[in-house]
């Protein structure tokens, strides 16, 4: 009888040991992190570059952005200055951009109007799995866009457009460099007046852009 209590007891408290010590290590997440069973604390267990939860990003990209309406297509291309904080999920995003009007394309050339650009600023933010971390992403983002169009040859072409941008990407963190792809649909409101000032324009547009980036890790 005593024999058989002592086991049940040693077999009680050997189950309670293991328990304690699987609580303590927990189920480790895909960059061998965990919460801490005792303080809470996020902390990870593997290499340096999987347990960076976020950082600065400086970089930069390629972009278009069309404007279509029910008769004709603008198309502006050029390039775009980025800086992003991120951590963990979340994103704060700035960008200064500069694209030329598209005036033709074929299968060897794209043919630009030296006198008409695009150029302004962005703000915005981001949100979806692995933004700030090291490995693949995919997020939601939206903000704010400010930005002038410029006609050097006649000043009278010259406008002023805002409004909000909401949109899609995907890209992924390495150690040190970050690669995004990201699509979005602009506010067209604006776009509507700066046609419709020009001349005998009256409908529909719908505006949208697509960037491919490449910025650098801190």
């Amino acid at each position: 009888m005593q024999t058989g209590l002592k086991f049940c007891l040693s077999t009680i408290a050997l189950s309670s040991l293991s328990a304690v010590t699987l609580a303590d290590i927990g189920a480790l997440d895909k960059y061998e992190c965990h919460d801490d069973h005792e303080t809470g604390e996020y902390h990870c267990h593997g290499p340096e570059k999987l347990a960076k939860l976020g950082g600065v990003i400086i970089g930069a990209d390629s972009r278009f952005q069309a404007w279509s309406t029910d008769d004709d297509l603008y198309l502006f291309l050029g390039f775009g200055i980025n800086a992003e904080y991120n951590h963990n999920w979340f994103a704060a995003t700035g960008s200064y951009f500069f694209m030329p009007l598209v005036t033709s394309i074929d299968e060897e050339n794209v043919d630009f109007d030296d006198t008409v650009y695009q150029s302004g600023f962005e703000l915005g933010v981001k949100a979806g799995p692995g933004v700030g971390r090291y490995g693949s992403k995919s997020y939601l983002m939206a903000g704010w866009s400010v930005s002038e169009i410029t006609d050097s040859g006649d000043s009278a072409n010259n406008g002023e457009l805002s409004g909000y941008y909401v949109g899609a990407g995907f890209g992924y963190n390495s150690d040190t460099l970050t690669f995004d792809l990201a699509a979005t649909y602009r506010d067209p409101s604006t776009i509507k007046d700066y046609l419709e000032d020009l001349g005998n324009f009256d409908g529909d547009v719908f505006a949208y852009d697509v960037r491919a980036s490449l910025g650098w890790r801190f």
